[in-house]
């Protein structure tokens, strides 16, 4: 969804009905499969994942809203995403509030 509101097109096509759960897809196939449902358990998961002489697959559910934008967010992603917005993302409202508190977040840290 990100890629596309950058590129100014609002999403289509990405949503599934259920969240896709990789870890048992993983083990079915002989890897190493490991669900992250809490911050605090993400070190174990890498450290298994460093550790595993298999194939490792994790899921880590997020919200769909939080952007998983660079560090720094240039003038032309700035520009595609404003696009986006104008051309009928959905959501916006609620992409939009999660943006201007993660900036309030930023600038009180």
């Amino acid at each position: 969804m990100w890629e596309q509101l950058v590129l100014g097109y609002p999403e289509f096509g990405i949503q599934f009905e259920n969240r896709l759960d990789f870890a048992p897809w993983a083990e079915a196939c002989g890897g190493l499969g490991i669900r992250v449902d809490k911050c605090g358990e993400l070190e174990d998961a890498l450290t298994g994942h460093l550790a595993s002489k298999v194939r490792p697959s994790s899921t880590c559910p997020s919200t769909q809203n939080e952007p998983p934008m660079p560090g720094k967010v240039s003038y032309e992603q700035a520009k595609g995403f404003l696009k986006a917005f104008l051309a009928g993302q959905p959501r916006r409202a609620t992409i939009a509030s999660t943006l201007f508190r993660d900036k309030i977040s930023e600038l009180k840290g």
